[in-house]
């Protein structure tokens, strides 16, 4: 464990970043940004995996309706974009419903009067060779780079004057051919980033530290996941219970146009997050 011990100025901003990411144990979007509301969280971020999530199960009086209670509750509401999407995924028919799949997301997220939505780039498919693993992004490096340049493209036109969308560290994301791709769109398109650093502490690839990119690019951060583990797997625990050094972390993070969410679940681990920060 690392204890989290952060100057007054520092904890002042937080109080005014934070979050949490509601997942499984939220019967719906009302229900989670109450939740926010009950425990001084400044946005919640509902995770859209979740099948109470579901855009097509809010109707436009209900979209609406969750519109005008975020702002009545002061509350932000961030998106994570459905885990099964894959948008450089070698079959067309699952990278164009992928594709179809986020638009609805953005649509969904515009109406709601969401700020951002959190994605990931997709799964790579993993080949045994001769004792080793490859990935197919490996073998046929220009067809993944046309496929996820082609779908970027086409996201970030759709998505643009209705809401911001952060590609999140996860996955493919820290690879050199992946890392060519999206440096392209952060300087000369609407692309945004989403820094797990739960994922930046992971000591295997393809979650290698990404410090040094995200330093570069810190004005495009949007939004922050925060969790620990001790470096070995992704184990998502609150804040302050595995090996981060968020007293470093954190007094950069505060600074940027960006919301800080403990992504830990079931929700109840992110007032255990309040705690391990002393708020």
């Amino acid at each position: 464990m690392v204890e989290i011990n952060l100057s007054e100025e520092v904890m002042v901003k937080i109080k005014q970043k934070i979050g949490y990411q509601a997942t499984f144990n939220v019967p719906d979007i009302f229900a989670a940004i109450d939740f926010a509301d009950q425990n001084s969280f400044k946005a919640v971020e509902i995770n859209l995996s979740i099948p109470v999530f579901y855009p097509e199960k809010y109707k436009k009086k209900e979209r609406e309706k969750i519109a005008r209670y975020l702002k009545d509750k002061g509350i932000t509401l961030l998106i994570h974009a459905p885990e099964e999407a894959s948008i450089f995924s070698f079959q067309d028919e699952v990278r164009k419903n992928s594709i179809k799949i986020l638009k609805r997301v953005i649509d969904f997220g515009y109406d709601i009067g969401a700020k951002t939505i959190t994605f990931h780039l997709g799964f790579d498919v993993l080949i045994s060779s001769n004792g080793k693993i490859l990935g197919i992004r490996e073998l046929f490096p220009h067809q993944f780079k046309k496929n996820l340049t082609e779908s970027l493209s086409i996201l970030l036109s759709y998505s643009k004057g209705k809401i911001d969308l952060s590609l999140e560290n996860v996955g493919s994301f820290g690879e050199p051919e992946t890392k060519e791709i999206i440096k392209n769109f952060l300087e000369n398109e609407n692309l945004f980033l989403t820094w797990d650093l739960g994922h930046n502490n992971l000591k295997y690839k393809p979650h290698q530290k990404q410090d040094e990119f995200f330093m570069k690019y810190l004005n495009k951060i949007k939004c922050c996941h925060l969790h620990d583990n001790h470096g070995d797997r992704d184990e998502h625990l609150p804040i302050g219970e595995g090996e981060i050094d968020f007293n470093y972390y954190l007094p950069i993070l505060v600074n940027l146009d960006a919301y800080l969410i403990f992504e830990v679940r079931p929700k109840e681990l992110a007032l255990i997050c309040l705690k391990n920060l002393k708020i």
